[in-house]
């Protein structure tokens, strides 16, 4: 699933393809790719020509210290 995705590449941008989403809101699937590089990940996505993947990054997008206002 895809939490179990986000702890074996914590830190690094996700590209993940939903096969199932549970009534509970749990997604699974599969990591199509890794990277934690942004721009690196998005770059091997449209050299796979990758049209649907759901892209998400693995960890805190906050760093530790800081805050945010919308």
């Amino acid at each position: 699933n895809l939490e179990e995705a986000k702890q074996q590449y914590a830190g690094e941008w996700l590209a993940f393809s939903v096969t199932e989403e549970a009534p509970t809101g749990e997604l699974f699937g599969h990591v199509i790719a890794h990277n934690a590089d942004r721009k690196e990940l998005h770059r091997e996505l449209r050299g796979k020509k990758v049209k649907q993947v759901y892209v998400t990054y693995a960890g805190p997008l906050v760093k530790p210290g800081y805050t945010v206002v919308f």
